[in-house]
């Protein structure tokens, strides 16, 4: 198993526990946690991605990556 396949599943259960934690949760100072997690993970992955030259694969990780973080940006 390649290393990009253990980010890539890093970055769905990553953005699973953003999103039950954005329904359940939003709470004051956990937003802070999942919201560095996705942003880090995200990261690794865009990285990985444009060293892979798999140009539309590393935008689908920003564009998830902002989606993911926008409901708590707009709350702040």
């Amino acid at each position: 198993m390649r290393v990009a396949k253990y980010f890539q599943i890093a970055f769905l259960v990553v953005g699973t526990l953003t999103a039950l934690e954005f329904i359940f949760l939003r709470g004051m100072f956990t937003w802070l946690i999942v919201v560095t997690a996705v942003i880090v993970v995200g990261s690794l992955n865009v990285i990985i991605n444009i060293k892979d030259k798999e140009w539309l694969q590393a935008s689908l990780y920003v564009l998830s990556t902002i989606a993911l973080c926008m409901g708590y940006f707009t709350l702040a």
